[in-house]
């Protein structure tokens, strides 16, 4: 299973978490030659429209999918439920040996950076009161993650953002500990009998209006809804009742959501459209 084979290693003491390895004064592991890091860490440009919308949907029903994960599994969450889901979709996007490189994580991290400069909210209009953490906060928690998953690639992203060296250590413990938190808590879980997807998660691209026409071919071309069931029937739902039912429509308001009593993720057309004119506007071509 994606990421959860990786896990698997990790957990056995196979291979060691980020904060367990020895760095030099850069913060990369000590002993390694230089990787090249991927364009999308070194120069904002190098991140297409397309890019941009691809990772931060992939990251949004990603996040979903924890809030999923926690409800469907009573899985422990400590602190507060919207950042564990945030860092389970980074830990979903952040780089592994199945093909994941970090640049749709990167290109999330850039919709909540231009999501804060774009919003005409004055301080005193911000939700501090709100479960989620403010926009900057959630961009900046990915590079640094990112950083802490893939040092060598991602150190250039730091860099490019501003967070400071004395902060990259703490990077660093934090992507380990979310690393080891998440496949502990997903091994548990991994089914040991193949079920066919369409028992389990049924999905459907509903009918879309003229205004979220092209929002939802974008949807579908993306295979955004296709990725989150094929998490859940690497799972094991043997103790559980139901159907997990995914689903991308118009609801008439930009969003996406899990429905605890449902059992099920919808994505709204409206957030594409959303995240379009968003990149859009902050300049992703």
């Amino acid at each position: 299973m994606k990421k959860l084979i990786l896990a698997i290693l990790l957990v056995a003491g196979l291979i060691a978490p980020a904060s367990a390895q020895t760095t030099d004064r850069s913060g990369a592991p000590a002993g390694q030659s230089v990787h090249l890091p991927p364009p999308q860490a070194l120069f904002r440009e190098a991140i297409t429209l397309r890019q941009f919308v691809k990772g931060t949907l992939r990251f949004v029903m990603l996040h979903e999918m924890g809030h999923g994960l926690v409800d469907l599994y009573g899985l422990p969450v400590l602190g507060r439920e919207e950042d564990a889901a945030d860092r389970f979709a980074t830990y979903w996007l952040s780089p592994d040996s199945s093909g994941e490189d970090g640049t749709d994580a990167a290109a999330a991290m850039e919709w909540w950076l231009a999501s804060a400069k774009l919003s005409d909210r004055k301080r005193e209009d911000l939700p501090w009161w709100d479960e989620h953490g403010i926009d900057e906060q959630r961009g900046y928690q990915i590079a640094c993650l990112l950083y802490g998953s893939a040092p060598l690639e991602y150190l250039p992203l730091t860099r490019r953002v501003g967070i400071p060296e004395k902060r990259l250590q703490g990077c660093r413990v934090e992507a380990g500990q979310n690393v080891t938190s998440w496949s502990m808590l997903l091994n548990k879980h991994v089914a040991r009998i193949s079920k066919s997807p369409a028992l389990l998660a049924p999905l459907a691209y509903e009918s879309a209006g003229k205004d979220t026409s092209d929002a939802a071919e974008i949807a579908r071309s993306m295979g955004v809804l296709e990725e989150v069931r094929d998490i859940l029937v690497q799972l094991d739902r043997s103790d559980q009742t139901g159907l997990v039912l995914i689903t991308a429509k118009d609801c008439g308001f930009s969003n996406a959501y899990w429905n605890t009593g449902e059992n099920s993720l919808t994505l709204c057309y409206e957030l594409v459209n959303e995240i379009v004119a968003v990149g859009y506007e902050a300049g992703f071509r």
